[in-house]
């Protein structure tokens, strides 16, 4: 519940799209649209958004019916459009009214308050011509939902996506008009779209698994409820995975906290038996004088289960208020309280349930041990070499192995539900440790007997004789020796998990703050990026390639991630064979491209003849800026008429450098098989073309650009070639200029998994799809695993390079989706987000939801109160076996005061004798908590998923904690020693041994 309160508005959106709608259906679709969501996500409360984008209408104002071209334009209504777009001049539309982008005025020529006259729809079924008067200009506002315009909130597209005609088509849009107006206004719709985002400040989970059941079926409710009023429906929700992945993380985590909860349900067992044990023994003469004086077993019986039931009680009744007051005050704590989970004290029935279990054991343990017949207490030793000889230790070690077996043999992609296996071969392996120890400390003291009989002086050999034959120091034992390993091994386990999870954050975002854009990025970004995070920037492409016909297995398609590798250093981070900036050397061209320097609005001209026909360019300009950056300006179709024709709106900033011209050739007449052409972009008071230009045909293998040559003179860079009409392809009628010359096989460094798969190696060639485009590429170094690609094949490479490679193939369309940022300031994430330009993803932000998130933090929380409870426990074990024998010896010690040691000696002796048990059980809980931490914690840690994390976690052992913690152990028992002896050697007087004799 607290993580789905939590969830990015992003991740708790639904979604309906319908497309191509006639006329009379508009408004009826957008109302039982928005009626169905609101249904699907009740009883949540849920705020709607609605917006419709209109079939083509022909602008007759912008078309040229001589030259085939034809200009289209579309209407758009948006139900919030004023937080969608800034108003630059003008006001907000009326009914009758429209406002348009500024770019697309500039295009058309258009101001405020001017009429437009807008033609009839194209397609089947025509809607009437319209009349608008624009009422002002705006400018779109970077966010996400105009990337589902039309034109993706470009406002001009030379080549539509959907212009289905011989002729030359350049589509401007939207025209924004009231959307009320647009549903009622008697033209087509193309395409409506109604999004609908539930109130989940405060759900509870069955009204969470409710939204996750209907919104699985609403594609199909829509889809029965719209019928044949739309072409094609659709309903997408990212509410159900979200679900789906908290569900899963909370399984994983439970089953993680499971297995340290029964370590700690061990260890209190082990308490309370050694606690009944020794208060038994303690009370043996008690029942012996008892049962002399004639009382029955019966009576027996009825007193010990009187007794129980009262101690059970007891325990109850404390136990439960301070149940809940332990909950709550561990939930006010970090990291439950940085996951949103601090409640009140409540009492629960599983809570009630556990506590009165737990109370009905101990009394049954309790008649157990005090109906016993005195005869059967008697004997320890032999019984403790009886159980030795019966092999239980043995088979608990024989347990442990196959656990920690089945952990080694489990799938990398096991699942996170409670596995038997994960939950109980910690345990197994800690107590089977244990028990070990000590089947083999006796034999350790009985050494130390013999070499400290040869000491001088009463006070050690006495020690040594003692502490080699005190029976009930094995009972406890093995108490002391799991709770300093439970404690050891915790600590441990919590630093490898915190560790791992950090690594896992490292590499999955791959820089410290990554901003993935939600449409395609513009000239000056990269300044708005800076100042608003404060640390160093550089444009990022990701995108899916495929290497031949292998496109990734099974598993996620394989990445090719391209960055300035310059800054490798500040920005990448992830865990690799060495420094990003030694992996990525060798990536980068050696020179950087030359080209002019820009002026804003700077307005270039393009120029030229054609040896016959009616014969057209329609120029490209790729422009970097000083971040690296490489952006497109498409201009018009220019018709090669000997006269300058301007290519408007290129330099909307100062800086940006022209590095690549491209020029599709074409001719719509197709009245002549060959021509030759000869093109001059110029430009007007602008710098000069400095430095050799190359050219070359976009697709060289048709042969339809013949003899192509550059010539760079002063401000103008002359084009001449022969064009052939022979090929269908625009694309091999392309002629592209650079500031570079051809760059060849792009340098990449590749994963481990793209490696194996593929069998590459360094000095490995591939030709990569990227998009449509064949990229050759050349493996220079093979790395465990890329930055932001942590589970499938990825690979690196510089962005330069890659823009060049593409470059020289035609390619200009911007292919940077992301800004990685390095060392952002702390308000970094809150300030990008406000530039709305995408979704924000920080390395500290992604670590805090993998280890104090609501859905994570009780892991940590159970290591901790398992810590806590095993030094209580150590604690209380040793004054317990401290007090028990030293009041089964009180006799001796008086007889050795009567017999003329002094207090003083016999504390040391009784101090000594205590810590030659104590220490070594304290020395080999350590050893078997970090042989456990070694051995097991890599296998027992996982990834959100329930897979293997990546990169494997490394054993982690915080020698600062541990060292504080085994100084408290041995701290704390010496003292709870040295107290408890003390007084015992107090009274250890001449009346005690009148009392006894």
């Amino acid at each position: 519940e607290v993580a789905a309160s939590r969830a990015d508005r992003d991740d708790v959106h639904v979604t309906a799209y319908t497309v191509k709608i006639s006329a009379a259906n508009g408004k009826s679709v957008a109302a039982d649209t928005r009626a169905l969501l609101v249904d699907e996500t009740a009883p949540f409360t849920t705020t709607t958004a609605t917006r419709a984008s209109s079939v083509m209408h022909r602008y007759p104002a912008a078309s040229d019916e001589s030259r085939s071209l034809l200009s289209e334009v579309y209407l758009s209504g948006v139900e919030d459009l004023q937080a969608q777009t800034r108003l630059v001049s003008g006001r907000w539309p009326r009914t009758g009214e429209t406002v348009i982008f500024d770019s697309t005025a500039r295009r058309l020529g258009l101001q405020v308050g001017q009429r437009v006259h807008l033609g009839p729809q194209v397609g089947r079924d025509p809607a009437p011509p319209v009349d608008l008067t624009i009422a002002g200009l705006v400018q779109p506002l970077p966010t996400e939902a105009w990337a589902r315009d039309p034109l993706s909130g470009t406002g001009f597209d030379p080549k539509p996506a959907d212009a289905i005609y011989a002729q030359q088509v350049n589509a401007y849009g939207p025209f924004l008009v009231p959307l009320d107006d647009l549903l009622a206004g008697g033209g087509s719709l193309d395409r409506l779209e109604v999004s609908a985002v539930p109130d989940l400040s405060s759900p509870t989970g069955p009204d969470l698994d409710r939204l996750a059941s209907s919104l699985l079926g609403a594609d199909r409710k829509l889809g029965g409820t719209l019928g044949d009023r739309v072409e094609f429906e659709r309903v997408t929700s990212p509410i159900p995975q979200l679900i789906l992945d908290a569900r899963r993380q909370q399984e994983l985590i439970a089953s993680s906290a499971l297995a340290f909860a029964l370590i700690g349900v061990l260890l209190t067992a082990i308490a309370l038996a050694l606690a009944g044990r020794l208060a038994i023994g303690v009370r043996s003469e008690e029942g012996a004088l008892l049962a002399a004086l004639g009382v029955s077993p019966g009576q027996f019986a009825f007193v010990a289960v009187l007794e129980a039931a009262l101690l059970a009680a007891l325990a109850a009744a404390c136990a439960i208020p301070a149940s809940s007051a332990l909950h709550s005050t561990l939930t006010h704590l970090a990291p439950l309280a940085d996951g949103g989970l601090a409640s009140r004290p409540t009492v629960t029935t599983a809570q009630v349930l556990a506590v009165v279990g737990g109370a009905v054991a101990l009394a049954v343990l309790h008649i157990t041990l005090a109906v016993r017949p005195a005869a059967q207490r008697g004997d320890r030793r032999g019984r403790r070499e009886l159980l030795a000889r019966s092999g239980a230790d043995v088979l608990l070690c024989a347990l442990a192995a196959v656990g920690w077996w089945q952990l080694q043999a489990q799938p990398a992609a096991a699942g996170s539900r409670a596995d038997v296996v994960r939950v109980l071969a910690p345990a197994l392996i800690l107590v089977a440790s244990c028990a070990l120890v000590l089947r083999l400390l006796p034999r350790g003291l009985r050494q130390a007997e013999r070499l400290a009989g040869r000491a001088r002086g009463l006070v050690l050999p006495l020690a040594a004789f003692q502490a080699a034959r005190r029976p009930q120091a094995f009972a406890a034992g093995l108490l002391i020796g799991l709770a300093c390993a439970a404690a050891t091994f915790g600590t441990a386990f919590g630093a490898t998990w915190s560790a791992s999870q950090h690594d896992q954050a490292d590499l999955s975002v791959g820089t410290d703050l990554s901003l993935t854009l939600s449409g395609p990025p513009v000239a000056g970004q990269s300044a708005t990026v800076a100042a608003a995070t404060g640390g160093e920037v550089t444009p990022v492409a990701v995108r899916n390639v495929s290497v031949g016909q292998w496109l990734g297995g099974s598993g996620p398609a394989p990445q090719l991630v391209a960055l300035d590798t310059r800054r490798a250093g500040d920005v990448l981070r992830g865990r690799t064979d060495g420094d990003w900036p030694d992996v990525v050397r060798g990536l980068r061209p050696s020179a950087a491209a030359t080209g002019p320097v820009l002026p804003r609005s700077i307005v270039p001209t393009i120029s030229g003849t054609a040896g016959g026909g009616s014969v057209v360019v329609t120029p490209r300009l790729l422009l970097e800026d000083d971040d690296g950056l490489r952006t497109t300006c498409s201009g018009p179709e220019i018709p090669l008429d000997g006269r300058p024709h301007p290519v408007p709106g290129c330099a909307k900033v100062a800086g940006l450098r022209l590095v690549s011209v491209a020029l599709p050739i074409a001719d719509p007449s197709y009245s002549q098989p060959f021509t030759d052409v000869d093109v001059t972009m110029t430009l007007p008071g602008g710098p000069a073309f400095s430095g050799p230009w190359a050219v070359r045909a976009a697709a060289p293998g048709p042969h339809q650009i013949l003899h192509p040559s550059v010539a760079a003179e002063g401000s103008r860079l002359h084009f001449r070639t022969t064009v052939a009409f022979a090929e269908p392809l625009d694309l091999s009628r392309t002629l592209v200029a650079t500031a570079f010359p051809d760059p060849g096989p792009v340098p990449i460094a590749v994963s481990e998994r793209w490696a194996r798969d593929v069998g590459a190696r360094p000095g490995s060639k591939f030709s990569l799809s990227y998009g449509t485009t064949a990229l050759p590429a050349v493996v220079v170094r093979v790395v465990p695993v890329i930055p932001s690609v942590p589970r499938g094949a990825g690979a690196i490479a510089d962005l330069d390079a890659l823009s060049r490679a593409l470059a020289v193939q035609g390619e200009f369309d911007p292919h940077v989706t992301a800004w990685w940022v390095g060392h952002p300031r702390a308000d970094a994430a809150a300030r990008t987000e406000k530039l709305g330009l995408g979704e924000v993803t920080t390395r500290a932000g992604e670590t805090a939801r993998l280890t104090s998130g609501p859905l994570r933090a009780s892991l940590p929380a159970v290591l901790r109160v398992l810590v806590v409870a095993s030094v209580w426990l150590l604690l209380g074990g040793v004054v317990l076996y401290v007090v028990y024998d030293v009041q089964l010896r009180a006799l001796e010690v008086a007889r050795l005061r009567g017999l003329g040691m002094s207090r003083r000696a016999i504390r040391a002796s009784l101090l000594g004798e205590h810590a030659a048990v104590l220490l070594p059980l304290l020395a080999a809980g350590t050893a078997i908590g970090a042989a456990a931490t070694w051995v097991i914690t890599p296998l027992l840690i996982r990834s959100d998923t329930g897979a293997a994390p990546v990169p494997e976690p490394l054993a982690a052992w915080p020698w600062g904690t541990e060292g504080l913690l085994l100084t408290l152990l041995v701290a704390g028992s010496g003292l709870a020693i040295a107290a408890v002896v003390t007084v015992q050697a107090r009274r250890a007087d001449a009346a005690h041994l009148r009392v006894a004799s």
